[in-house]
């Protein structure tokens, strides 16, 4: 039996759609057909009314029945353009995504609207209708789009819910994207070497930072990314137990300034923990909501910043005492700093890589993965590993001493230590 399904649009006003399994058996294909053009009532009396055809017609389209356009004579060239396009499923995919916060949807958004522009060999293939795209059109986009392997891979992986979602919806029978993912071996290869600084190259970065030299200290000292620096209230700093709590970050703002501040930090809010595009929010994950441990040294350099301050003041804010934009940050500070380093023959890196910095000594200072793991907020060690495990040592000094022993005739015994644990 064919069903009816309710769901309001974005203009307010509702949409019927009927859907079926094609010959009313289990494995049937899912059909769908969507009354939306009149009001509300016309749409579910529309919708009532081709039901009851389906079922009359054994759980098939009713004989002459042309998808999106009801009762037609056929046109001359005998092609009907009733199916949407990518853009508008691919919208229609976004918006029905419950996971997702506000900057995030108004960023798949973009890059649908991205891919609709693109040319692959003289053809925007992501303008045509969603069944008129092939696996082989999503082959000659990942092979000819000028983009880097992670940037086509990341869209890649939008493209995959798109597809599947049109197959859910009973606009295709299979997605064209299943069999051309880029392996995720070679995404990892394309991808610049992390840049680590040494401890010169940090002291001398701070000196040149002037003013913002605690910023780069605080960050290569917790391993906390930009946005969560930046978001750090006075009253997240705790000297007496040496750690800071990560509870809050910023996020961008979605469609029309749409934001997603938790309850119980709106009710802290005022007009001076406010920045333009972004608003405060939770961390990137939940693991990301954390408390780190910080050392002496940090202690000593946080003191003249939270002293006499109040709870909610922002541990590091611009001259004007504002929250740091990123943008602003970049141009007014970074900008300069490279320029600077340069001319000291040290090579330019992002603030990012003073997490990966934070990272490098930890490892080199023989700090366990969970620890780290936990301490970064990844959700899943995996992306510790993957991210830093060639920093790990592997024993070269160990393995060397195993060969060396075995040419020249000796007998390869295990360290008492590993028989021991």
């Amino acid at each position: 039996m064919a069903w009816i399904e309710e769901r309001k649009r974005a203009d307010g006003g509702t949409s019927a759609h009927v859907r079926w399994r094609l010959g009313g058996v289990r494995s049937g294909q899912v059909q769908i057909e969507t009354f939306s053009a009149g009001s509300d009532a016309q749409n579910r009396a529309r919708a009532a009314g081709f039901k009851q055809m389906v079922d009359a017609a054994g759980q098939y389209w009713p004989e002459g029945w042309v998808k999106g356009e009801g009762f037609v004579r056929p046109r001359e060239d005998n092609r009907y353009e009733a199916t949407p396009s990518f853009a508008a499923i691919g919208e229609e995919y976004v918006r029905q995504i419950v996971e997702l916060s506000p900057g995030q949807r108004k960023r798949y958004l973009s890059q649908i609207w991205t891919l609709a522009e693109v040319e692959v060999r003289g053809e925007r293939i992501f303008e045509r209708a969603i069944d008129a795209i092939t696996e082989r059109d999503i082959k000659a986009w990942l092979i000819d789009w000028d983009r880097a392997l992670k940037t086509k891979a990341n869209y890649h992986g939008l493209l995959f819910g798109v597809f599947t979602y049109a197959v859910e919806e009973g606009y295709l029978s299979t997605n064209p994207c299943a069999r051309t993912a880029p392996k995720r071996s070679r995404v990892r290869q394309s991808q610049a070497e992390l840049r680590f600084l040494t401890e010169d190259e940090l002291s001398t970065a701070v000196r040149l930072a002037g003013e913002n030299g605690d910023l780069l200290t605080f960050a290569v000292g917790t391993g906390l990314r930009f946005g969560e620096v930046t978001a750090l209230w006075c009253s997240d700093i705790d000297l007496t137990h040496g750690t800071v709590r990560v509870n809050k970050a910023w996020k961008r703002d979605g469609e029309n300034g749409a934001g997603e501040t938790p309850g119980w930090l709106r009710k802290q809010l005022g007009p001076k923990h406010t920045m333009r595009q972004h608003h405060l929010g939770n961390p990137k994950t939940p693991k990301s909501r954390r408390t780190v441990s910080i050392s002496p040294a940090l202690v000593e350099l946080l003191k003249p910043h939270v002293h006499r301050r109040a709870a909610d003041d922002f541990v590091f804010a611009s001259p004007t005492g504002l929250p740091l934009h990123n943008s602003d940050f970049y141009e007014r500070v970074w900008i300069p700093l490279g320029r600077a380093m340069q001319k000291e023959g040290i090579a330019s890196f992002r603030f990012h890589d003073l997490r990966h910095t934070h990272v490098a000594w930890l490892i080199a200072g023989g700090a366990p993965l969970p620890h780290i793991q936990a301490r970064l907020g990844h959700e899943s060690i995996t992306t510790t590993i993957d991210t830093y495990g060639h920093l790990l040592p592997v024993g070269d000094e160990l393995i060397s001493q195993i060969i060396d022993t075995a040419l020249r005739g000796g007998r390869i015994r295990p360290a008492m230590h590993l028989l021991k644990s």
